[in-house]
């Protein structure tokens, strides 16, 4: 398996959604949200917030590779654990569940999971 995987699904998780939360405007004030000299703050705020579901994710995927889990079962057990780690951030952060943000960063986080290989051919 590929170790890139896991930093190319990280990487393009974190940049689309610092890029297009706050253009669909995910946040409270549209007016302030709409310009794009945020997007280094939500994509550091990103990363930073992330680094407890990378860790998980990077043991999960050692795991897999070491007990050479059949390569079909592998990227829908990474990408559920990254909308794991989406829905247990987000409910640690604000106590309740924005169902929008977490759909819309579960959404993102899906679909560059299903952009990467995970194998090596």
């Amino acid at each position: 398996m590929r170790w890139s995987y896991i930093f190319l699904h990280w990487e393009c998780t974190i940049l689309l959604a610092a890029f297009l939360l706050p253009t669909f405007g995910l946040f409270d004030d549209d007016v302030i949200y709409k310009d794009l000299w945020l997007f280094p703050y939500i994509f550091i705020g990103g990363t930073i917030l992330s680094l407890p579901t990378l860790f998980a994710y990077v043991v999960v995927f050692f795991l897999l590779d070491c007990y050479k889990v059949n390569i079909k079962w592998v990227k829908p057990i990474l990408i559920s654990l990254t909308v794991i780690g989406i829905c247990i951030t987000c409910f640690l952060l604000s106590n309740t569940w924005n169902l929008r943000f977490v759909l819309m960063y579960s959404g993102i986080a899906v679909v560059c999971g299903i952009i990467f290989k995970v194998d090596k051919k």
